[in-house]
């Protein structure tokens, strides 16, 4: 083990940081979160026009590097939360073995391993955050605000202020996992968004040369919007209230109030609070978001008086 830590400066380092600098975070957490920063600055290096890149390669990429290297690292981090939701919640067939009770649901497991909490909290400490206050395109006080309400609950589900003891873990796999399938095609959309003026631009330019590839772009913009849409709302907008509400906090007030069993020692009462006030302004969250989202098919299936009285003068 000595020799395997000697090897691996930066595992060395993970865990010199989690044990003296930053004890709220698991050794994996902190792994993942600085190899995230690390790309980050690396890609957002590699795509400032004014180092490195080519400038027969020039595009809206090297107008808005920090974004586009933001894009880049989200899309897979959201499909390997995906795969690690859709496995652990969907087709773990030992998933309800000894988690017969909230009790066992809520405290039943510690796994320092868990890969979607990893994220969950060192990623999003380490990385998005510091990314989405220095990135101009980034800035945005909701999603700041979202992104450190997921940390705060990340750690406290990860043993941050409980003695490294788990709570509530059996739900982690869906609120860092599951929920994350309609961010696949989100992370694709939103490159597209007319906020982004030199992506919006680029695709929607007439006179760009490759016309055949911008339709290509463009239909495939076109078809995640729809992607999203759906997938937002069956796993977000419906199935997130319904697990949040059914679920978890029945199982955390259960838990914590328990008779026959008491709280774990190190496990502070006040924890349970929390994780049931957050994730609640979460579910909440994701009907307003939802709600957002009906209006604009609404708008798309129903026409205004306005795009009426359009077609009637023409």
């Amino acid at each position: 083990m000595e020799a395997a830590t000697q090897n691996n400066p930066l595992i060395d380092t993970a865990i010199t940081l989690s044990t003296h600098y930053l004890p709220f975070l698991t050794p994996l957490s902190i792994l993942i979160g600085i190899t995230c920063l690390v790309t980050q600055i690396f890609l957002r290096l590699l795509l400032d026009k004014r180092i490195i890149f080519p400038q027969k390669w020039h595009g809206p990429w090297n107008d808005l590097p920090g974004f586009t290297a933001h894009q880049m690292i989200a899309l897979p981090l959201m499909c390997i939360l995906s795969y690690y939701g859709i496995r652990d919640w969907f087709l773990d067939d030992n998933k309800e073995v000894g988690n017969g009770t909230s009790y066992d649901r809520v405290f039943g497991t510690t796994n320092l391993s868990d890969v979607p909490l990893a994220i969950g909290s060192g990623a999003i400490l380490i990385w998005d955050t510091p990314t989405s206050l220095l990135v101009p395109e980034l800035q945005d006080t909701l999603m700041l605000c979202h992104h450190v309400g997921m940390f705060l609950v990340a750690a406290t589900m990860s043993g941050a202020f409980s003695g490294g003891k788990f709570i509530g873990y059996y739900y982690a796999c869906y609120y860092f996992g599951v929920i994350e399938i309609s961010s696949i095609p989100l992370s694709y959309v939103d490159v597209f968004h007319p906020k982004y003026k030199y992506y919006f631009e680029w695709l929607n330019d007439e006179k760009n040369a490759n016309r055949r590839l911008m339709k290509v772009v463009n239909g495939l913009n076109e078809v995640c919007r729809i992607v999203f849409a759906i997938l937002f709302l069956i796993f977000r907008g419906v199935y997130f209230p319904y697990v949040t509400f059914k679920g978890t906090i029945p199982d955390l007030w259960y838990a914590y109030h328990d008779e026959t069993k008491s709280v774990p020692d190190g496990v502070p009462m006040w924890t349970g609070y929390f994780l049931i006030c957050f994730v609640s302004l979460f579910a909440l969250l994701q009907c307003y978001w939802g709600t957002l989202i009906l209006r604009q098919i609404y708008k798309m299936v129903v026409p205004s008086s306005s795009d009426k009285k359009k077609k009637k003068s023409s």
